[in-house]
């Protein structure tokens, strides 16, 4: 059912026949807008607090649904702040995809992590326990509880705004008008494969003229062997038949960045986005495994931790994960300034 949803939002079902479905979703995405408007003139007449917690709070965000990457970014201003700016960092997380938590933590190991819904209780708790000055308040553009002083808005350069209808019509979980509020705006998986970012560019600059405007890229780094814990270079995966296996975002990235590294992907097994897997999926990909000729299976950092967590194994066969990290490759230095201007105001 949430495949058969989900394939209407992308609009990848066509034709009359499911007209009737995309209406129904349309009449409750107009129900869900006017919800989120609602909501954010509550906060403007301050029937709603915004509270400001005693630390800069730099929030990462999106316009939609999933699939822009923002794990990776905010691992990579982490390191930004706590290198260049040489700043004592804490990051916020709802906590509702303990898969990107866990990611979090492993790759940003000397740094804080809280988990909560409430963010400014959070974010006071770095203040006390951790000394921090900077807070990362991850998913953080709808958030209204707390008071942020820079937001960062991730747009997925490939597919910025999807079908332009709301969720659950569509994948944007505001309008793309929303734009406006942002400081920093990141066109993410730039990787040149689609003409560049000039007409998303420009779009985004219409909205928000102020805005300074980055260009980042996920870029692969190796692929990690779990089992034997052993490190293996790009070229592992060149000339080999591999069956994928992800529940994230944007699936389709994932499999074409595995292309692009020369494997021959002969199946690709997709679960919804922060699926939690369970015994009777490990016995799906057991058998699809079990029916197919391949040299091993490749997956993604989120899934991976999950099947660690859960201790789940997927039968006799190897298992590496392609690990990637989101690369500024324009408007660095406007980011360092923009951060630099939190502390210098």
């Amino acid at each position: 059912m949430i495949d058969f949803i989900y394939s209407l939002m992308t609009d990848k079902r066509r034709g009359a026949i499911f007209f009737p479905f995309k209406f129904v979703l349309y009449l409750v995405s107009l129900i869900y807008g006017s919800a989120v408007f609602l909501r954010r003139i509550l906060y403007k007449l301050h029937i709603f607090n915004t509270r400001k917690a005693p630390l800069e709070v730099i929030s990462v965000g999106n316009l939609t649904l999933g699939g822009t990457g923002k794990t990776p970014f905010t691992m990579a201003l982490a390191k930004i702040l706590e290198e260049d700016l040489k700043k004592n960092v804490s990051i916020l997380i709802r906590g509702y995809g303990w898969d990107e938590q866990e990611m979090l933590k492993r790759n940003l190991a000397d740094l804080p992590v809280l988990v909560g819904q409430d963010r400014f209780r959070s974010a006071n708790k770095a203040v006390k326990l951790y000394g921090s000055d900077t807070a990362i308040l991850d998913d953080g553009f709808q958030h209204w509880e707390l008071a942020r002083d820079l937001d960062i808005v991730l747009v997925d350069s490939r597919n910025p705004f999807g079908n332009g209808h709301l969720f659950p019509r569509g994948v944007l979980r505001e309008s793309k008008r929303s734009l406006a509020r942002a400081d920093i705006i990141v066109l993410t998986k730039n990787d040149g494969s689609s003409g560049g970012t000039g007409s998303v560019r420009k779009e985004v600059g219409n909205i928000n003229k102020r805005a300074a405007i980055l260009e980042a890229a996920h870029v692969p780094k190796h692929l990690y062997e779990g089992r034997a814990r052993l490190i293996h270079g790009l070229s592992a995966v060149r000339d080999k038949r591999v069956i994928l296996l992800s529940s994230i975002g944007d699936p389709l990235y994932f499999e074409e960045t595995v292309r692009g590294l020369g494997a021959g992907v002969i199946e690709h097994i997709k679960f919804p986005d922060h699926h939690d897997y369970g015994k009777k999926d490990i016995e799906k990909i057991t058998a699809i495994c079990d029916e197919r000729h391949f040299d091993f299976i490749v997956t993604t950092e989120k899934d991976i931790v999950k099947l660690n967590r859960l201790g789940l194994f997927i039968g006799r066969y190897k298992i590496l994960t392609l690990v990637v990290e989101m690369r500024i490759l324009s408007g660095r230095e406007n980011l360092i300034d923009r951060l630099h201007s939190l502390y210098t105001r």
